[in-house]
């Protein structure tokens, strides 16, 4: 599930990520607020709050690799993490800015704060 969270403004933009991605969470939520703001701003910026992430779907996942031209439009990336976090999804989270040249940083589920003062930070 993808919840738009209320600090969002502007191009800066804030999702919390709970569970299993799905095609809907993608279609409803992520890529038409994702579109809005990159028509209005250009450029934005973006949070994850993972909080008990689970992975995707199989369509999901493929949501995620046929936008991924949009994500090119994302100039940082901060992710908070909770204790579910896995490795290989820091590494897939890195893999994927080094091709977009996102600037990315991770931050403990408790850093809310701070993650915003740094994806706010130019």
């Amino acid at each position: 599930m993808i919840t738009e969270m209320p600090e969002s403004s502007g191009g800066n933009l804030g999702f919390i990520i709970k569970g299993k991605l799905t095609d809907d969470d993608y279609k409803t939520t992520l890529i038409p607020v994702l579109e809005e703001a990159i028509k209005s701003e250009g450029r934005v910026n973006v949070l994850f709050k993972m909080e008990n992430f689970e992975g995707w779907t199989a369509h999901g996942a493929w949501d995620d690799f046929i936008n991924w031209p949009k994500f090119a439009s994302i100039k940082r990336f901060a992710v908070l993490v909770d204790e579910n976090w896995h490795d290989f999804a820091t590494w897939l989270f890195e893999f994927f800015a080094t091709i977009t040249f996102i600037k990315i940083k991770f931050f403990k589920g408790d850093q809310t704060d701070e993650a915003w003062e740094w994806l706010k930070g130019e």
